[in-house]
């Protein structure tokens, strides 16, 4: 009699080649591309092993059609709410700045709270119309992690910025691009083309220069994250504690996409 047979579950992570553009995806339909220990993992993994290949000169990352990345799970918001580990004590989010290679974020689905952080890390992003984006900490009652602080005013405008962390609210690509969002806003089914298109117009430098351009860009990036980062962790330490904020968590997770 034949041992039974184990089925392996599909990796949450994918890594694919286009010619000089390696292409990493997010695709975790159960845990809602979220930031679980599989996903994150398996992006840092992804990330490396896309910079270590010869031939790479840009990196697209992507997640599913309708959902590019969720943020922190229910579990890691209820224990950082007991006291128990911080925003600042895996600083993986910041995997897009620390590539050697350039990165596009083809953000075509939902990203909302960490996951839209996430993306604001790399160095282009391209959003569509029609998916929701949104810094929703404070939603929850807690202030803004993983250096949300500096990324949106500086990505999105000092008062659109400011505006998404204070009001945690959805907005929709077409409403960013009424406000004047500096990034690239196209239709939902133009994201994927738009963002390889730029990853491929970045690839004809020698691979040297554009580790030495990647590298000059980001280190101001991390150097003025790095504060950030502490900072929050510093008011973390009094808003993640608020008694409200364990009811807000429990009670609102997930609700945002709609």
């Amino acid at each position: 009699m034949s041992a039974p047979t184990t089925e392996t579950a599909p990796p949450v992570v994918r890594l694919s080649r286009q010619g000089p553009v390696a292409v990493v995806t997010m695709d975790d339909p159960g845990g809602r591309n979220t930031f679980s220990p599989g996903l994150t993992a398996g992006l840092v993994e992804a990330m490396e092993q896309a910079a270590a290949h010869p031939d790479t000169r840009a990196v697209v990352v992507e997640g599913r059609p309708e959902l590019f990345c969720a943020g922190g799970t229910q579990r890691e918001l209820v224990n950082f709410a007991r006291g128990e580990g911080s925003f600042d004590t895996d600083d993986f989010f910041r995997v897009f700045a620390r590539c050697p290679l350039p990165v596009i974020a083809s953000v075509q689905g939902h990203a909302i709270g960490g996951g839209l952080v996430l993306a604001l890390y790399a160095d282009f992003a391209v959003f569509s119309e029609r998916s929701v984006y949104a810094g929703n900490f404070m939603k929850y009652g807690f202030t803004p992690g993983m250096g949300a602080s500096h990324l949106f005013p500086s990505r999105f405008g000092r008062e659109l910025g400011t505006e998404m962390l204070f009001t945690a609210r959805n907005y929709r690509g077409a409403e960013l691009r009424e406000r004047g969002a500096p990034v690239r806003i196209v239709p939902h089914q133009d994201v994927p083309g738009t963002a390889r298109e730029l990853a491929r117009s970045m690839t004809g430098a020698p691979r040297a220069s554009i580790e030495l351009l990647k590298r000059e860009l980001a280190v101001p990036l991390l150097a003025a994250t790095d504060e950030a980062v502490a900072r929050e962790a510093d008011l973390h330490r009094t808003s993640f504690r608020l008694p409200e904020v364990m009811e807000r968590i429990v009670g609102a997770y997930g609700t945002e996409a709609h």
